[in-house]
């Protein structure tokens, strides 16, 4: 939308520049026209001249519309390579954004209780880096996390992102990984965890295709996915 608005601009701005511009194609810079396969006249012979608003319209209006590109463009190339340099030029903005670089999948209340900014702030400053592409953000859950945008992550790696954030979360999965087959009972012994709460957590893993469960009697045990295992592995290399 902003980028509309700034063509549409860009272009009322060079349309006021004609009455200034489009006179130039007018007196001492008139047209010679003659037949191209026409012999040289004499010296003495008077050649045709016609004005620019005398020649075709076809060719009437194709100047024109070259001169409103030639004028938008260097209206616009100022503001736009400005816009790009100034973007990143603010302190705060910046060590925002490089550290969403770094936390992929952070939230805006944990840069702000690391980087000791206001709440408010932050939040300008995200609006900010989201309206110019540089970041992107998505709800999940009861959190918006933040993704840098130059970054292609899967809609599967913003999940398991988003997981490894909680600490009981991550412990869960990489014990799953690490123990294919383990149990809700052993998983509570092992984190000292209630079985109620263990549960909730893998109800949530195999909303989001993160786990499975093969039914074993009386118990299920549980197995990571083969695409969050690489990727876990991943992280933690």
């Amino acid at each position: 939308m902003k980028a509309l608005v700034a063509a549409a601009i860009l272009l009322l701005l060079a349309l006021l520049l004609l009455p200034v511009i489009l006179p130039a194609f007018n007196g001492p810079g008139q047209y010679t026209v003659k037949p191209g396969n026409a012999v040289e006249p004499e010296p003495s012979a008077s050649v045709p001249v016609v004005s620019f608003w005398q020649l075709p319209l076809w060719v009437k209006v194709a100047g024109i519309i070259d001169t409103i590109a030639v004028a938008a463009f260097l209206l616009a190339a100022p503001l736009i390579i400005g816009r790009m340099q100034n973007v990143l030029e603010n302190r705060n903005r910046l060590s925002i954004f490089n550290y969403v670089l770094r936390n992929p999948g952070c939230t805006q209340s944990e840069i702000s209780s690391v980087n000791n900014m206001k709440s408010g702030t932050v939040k300008y400053h995200v609006q900010m880096l989201a309206s110019e592409g540089k970041l992107t953000l998505r709800r999940m859950g009861k959190f918006t996390r933040l993704f840098n945008s130059s970054r292609a992550n899967s809609e599967l790696e913003k999940v398991v992102l988003s997981y490894i954030k909680n600490e009981t979360s991550k412990s869960l999965l990489c014990a799953i990984m690490e123990e294919p087959g383990v149990t809700n009972g052993r998983l509570s012994e092992r984190f000292r965890l209630d079985k109620s709460s263990v549960h909730w957590h893998l109800e949530r893993f195999m909303s989001d295709r993160l786990v499975r469960f093969e039914q074993d009697g009386r118990y299920k045990r549980y197995f990571i996915e083969p695409a969050v295992e690489k990727m876990l592995r991943g992280l933690s290399s």
